[in-house]
């Protein structure tokens, strides 16, 4: 079965296969291009290359784990790591030492890795409100278009393939849901927007297992592994081995890494392919004051791991580098190993010289970073560049370090070395100038949904737009308002978490001290709603409407608002406002159809939950009432599919249960309906017969 992924022991790829998938491209030119590029590898380093496999182009596989420090892996020198497998890559090819993410985010570091640019050319600048577009090309559309079969198997659900990483793969396995809170109608449960690492990488096997046994195309494996991220909760096995549970969610992903590579090596897959590890961003623990990610742009959050392992026959040992390289380097790295001429969009550099230690070290490598996560508060963004010791870090209040003398960035030099910070400030405007379109891509309008799905992954937002800030009112630097980012912050968790009365008083005393605070007032009333307290809610919400008038998320939150109290006229009128601008978005539709439900019109009740179920097919409480709504108006063998659906995502709802059996029933189905009632009752007793009817 595995001779679908690779030839004989050789694995030297049919030369006539893969000129008919040059042909496609260009035919002969390609197939020249790549013979002069492998050509010209080997008069410049010097390989001896008699029939190498891996020139043709070997098999690729790219492992991202979220959210892990290079200081807190085994082969980077922490005593305390429990990372066996990822330490055996090490030591099997290519440990980067000084690895520079381009921003301290999921989503936009994912981007820069695949696309090889930076933010400002891939134009996704935060988790939330941005999706990459048609353009740049991604390592899975540059290798899909070259032969390969490819395939992705994310862990979360802030890379649903609506986030644009879906390009190029044949298949991008992502299944995450969403479902109804109890209380809060938009709190998700954080396991349905995120999966284990096992499930991942199993996943991942079973794809590969299931390639048809003759294929004669080589693949391009895209694993994401969110574990160490947080909240952390390895599983018991690792929580009693290591004492830190961030340790031990990184062990955890190292033992699935392990899983992983133990079936390549099994199915002699191993050798030939040419393997990365990397992470998309670190991790804070109170350094700066900040706890988590994505706020700050200190190293704790930037400087990843990077581990590179060549096939085999690349002529590439064990091997550190203290060089400075960028994760958006790896694409370009990628296509260099596989003769492909990387597309001028690509603003990574190859590390190929590197990695055959054909190229000293280069200190002066600028790296650029940034984050525009304090925007979604009404801050300013932060920038920065690196180059050589020092790194300059673009702000209202602009910092210089140096890296060298203060790596932990404690003693800003900005005022006492005002030469070399000008220098450096001039070096990131010209870089600055140089990667941003002159038209760079626009941030949509996220949905209420989006917003709160990201909530429920930790991180706090809102639909508006960027902040453009004025000379007469430059915006606040995250230092200054690192204290309200806090309590925000773990206002924001406990409500995710169901625990709004906690974070209550919080938002109370804040927006008091701080009246012209959006997303204080806002929160406040979320969690007001939550709680059922409809009138305190209604007042929080006016006041974040006359914050931000505009504000989609305020004003479906006071159409929610304005449902619970009975107001359905002006709830119809708040949600349509949105419908119009958010055709897509299924809770407006969702709330829109219990409108309709509560107002006794069934037939445009079922549109608006149909809307909802097309929309978001997972969407388990719409496609329920899709089927209560048919079995309603006697379309029992419709009703019947819906109900099956809703059992698919949640086999123990009872109510699904019940109403299949009904609607089985009315079908003449006796022997189904009998067997869902008992399923019913013994899911739920107050669906069992009376004693009497048994």
């Amino acid at each position: 079965m595995i001779a679908a992924l690779i030839h004989c022991a050789g694995m030297r790829r049919d030369a006539m296969a893969r000129r008919g998938l040059a042909g496609q491209r260009g035919g002969e030119y390609i197939g020249a291009m790549r013979a002069a590029l492998a050509g010209a590898w080997v008069a410049l380093w010097g390989l001896t290359l008699a029939t190498p496999a891996w020139s043709m182009g070997p098999n690729v596989v790219l492992i991202t784990i979220d959210t892990v420090r290079a200081d807190r892996v085994g082969c980077y020198g922490y005593r305390h790591a429990h990372t066996p497998n990822l330490d055996a890559l090490a030591r099997e090819g290519v440990l980067f030492q000084t690895v520079v993410a381009s921003a301290p985010l999921t989503l936009p570091s994912h981007c820069s890795i695949l696309t090889g640019t930076y933010p400002p050319l891939h134009g996704v600048r935060d988790n939330l409100g941005y999706s990459l577009g048609d353009s740049p090309p991604t390592l899975a559309t540059i290798l899909k278009q070259d032969g390969y079969s490819t395939a992705a198997f994310v862990g979360a659900d802030v890379l649903n393939p609506r986030r644009g990483l879906s390009r190029g793969f044949d298949t991008y396995s992502a299944p995450f849901r969403r479902k109804m809170g109890r209380d809060n109608p938009l709190v998700f449960n954080l396991q349905d927007l995120q999966r284990r690492a096992e499930d991942v990488v199993g996943d991942a096997l079973g794809w590969m297992s299931a390639q048809p046994p003759r294929s004669s195309k080589p693949f391009f494996v895209w694993i994401h592994l969110y574990d160490p991220h947080t909240p952390y909760g390895p599983p018991p096995r690792f929580r009693a081995l290591l004492r830190d549970p961030y340790d031990g969610e990184i062990a955890y992903a190292d033992d699935a890494v392990g899983k992983f590579f133990g079936y390549l090596k099994e199915h002699a897959l191993y050798d030939p392919t040419l393997i990365i590890v990397a992470s998309d961003h670190g991790e804070s623990f109170g350094e700066h004051g900040e706890y988590t990610h994505g706020y700050f742009i200190y190293d704790t959050t930037l400087l990843v791991p990077l581990l590179i392992k060549p096939p085999l026959g690349a002529g590439v040992g064990h091997r550190h580098t203290d060089a400075p390289v960028r994760t958006l380097d790896i694409a370009p790295t990628v296509l260099q190993f596989l003769g492909i001429a990387p597309p001028s969009s690509m603003q990574g550099r190859g590390l190929l010289s590197l990695i055959l230690g054909k190229t000293p070290a280069s200190p002066a490598n600028a790296a650029y970073c940034e984050t525009y996560y304090p925007t979604e508060f009404g801050w300013s963004a932060l920038r920065a560049l690196r180059s050589g010791r020092f790194k300059y870090i673009d702000a209202p209040k602009p910092e210089l370090y140096d890296l060298v003398a203060d790596p932990q960035e404690t003693h800003n030099l900005y005022q006492t070395k005002r030469a070399t910070a000008l220098e450096l400030k001039s070096q990131f405007e010209g870089l600055v100038a140089r990667v941003t379109p002159k038209e760079p891509p626009l941030r949509a309008t996220p949905s209420p949904a989006d917003v709160e799905l990201l909530a429920s992954l930790g991180y706090v937002g809102t639909s508006d737009p960027l902040p453009a800030g004025h000379p007469a009112r430059p915006l606040a630097d995250p230092k200054d308002e690192l204290g309200t980012y806090k309590i925000l912050v773990s206002a924001s968790q406990m409500a995710a978490e169901g625990r709004c009365e906690r974070s209550i008083p919080l938002l109370t005393r804040l927006t008091q001290e701080q009246p012209a605070l959006f997303l204080g007032h806002l929160t406040l009333a979320k969690c007001e709603l939550a709680t059922g307290k409809y009138e305190a809610a209604e007042s929080a919400l006016d006041s974040a409407v006359r914050l931000r008038p505009d504000n989609l998320e305020a004003i479906f939150y006071q159409g929610i608002c304005q449902f619970e109290e009975g107001r359905l006229q002006d709830s119809l009128s708040s949600l349509q406002s949105i419908a119009q601008l958010l055709h897509d978005e299924p809770y407006v539709h969702f709330y829109l159809g219990s409108i309709y439900e509560r107002e006794g019109i069934a037939e445009q009740a079922l549109t608006e939950f149909q809307r909802c179920a097309a929309i978001d097919p997972n969407f388990e409480a719409a496609v329920f009432k899709v089927g209560y709504y048919l079995a309603k108006s006697g379309k029992f063998p419709d009703a019947v599919a819906e109900f099956k659906k809703v059992i698919a995502m949640d086999p123990e709802n009872a109510s699904a249960h019940h109403n299949l059996a009904l609607a089985y029933a009315k079908s003449g189905n006796d022997a189904e309906a009998q067997s869902e009632f008992e399923v019913a009752c013994h899911l739920k007793a107050s669906f069992c017969p009376a004693p009497d009817q048994r």
